[in-house]
């Protein structure tokens, strides 16, 4: 963005990066329901200062709200889809409506994927078929990567 924004930072309300993770086992992708929002989603977040990469972001962000981290290796080292979508203003947080710019990158789960859910962000997880993730670009491009 012009005028030196720092994209990283959560305090840029003109629009700021998030890192996702599409993590799939046996044709299914992992599913959390966000408590706050309840919402089905997949696993992702605002971005750390010691995050590596935005992929290193993503990682974390598995590994936080689903306790997942090992047996996991992404499938590329470009995300499989960027999302942007609006998010409502937050007066508890002093926060006003503005844009994510989700980078999402794809992971294979190579060892068994025992879940233990962040009680504070998390309240239940699901792995569903391809077929129910709602993005349909995103969808078929993860269909695709495993075909």
């Amino acid at each position: 963005m012009a005028g030196g924004a720092d994209l990283t930072s959560r305090k840029e309300f003109r629009g700021h990066a998030t890192a996702g993770a599409v993590l799939v086992d046996g044709g299914q992708a992992l599913f959390i329901e966000h408590a706050a929002l309840g919402r089905w989603l997949l696993p992702g977040g605002h971005l750390e200062a010691d995050d590596p990469d935005l992929m290193g972001g993503a990682l974390r962000e598995l590994a936080e709200e689903t306790g997942i981290s090992a047996g996991v290796t992404p499938v590329s080292p470009v995300p499989v889809h960027i999302d942007v979508h609006s998010i409502p203003a937050n007066a508890a947080k002093g926060e006003p409506r503005h844009q994510h710019v989700d980078f999402r990158y794809l992971f294979r789960a190579t060892a068994g994927s025992d879940v233990t859910l962040q009680a504070e962000e998390v309240s239940g997880f699901a792995w569903r078929g391809l077929d129910t993730i709602g993005d349909a670009r995103l969808r078929n491009r993860v269909r695709a990567a495993f075909r």
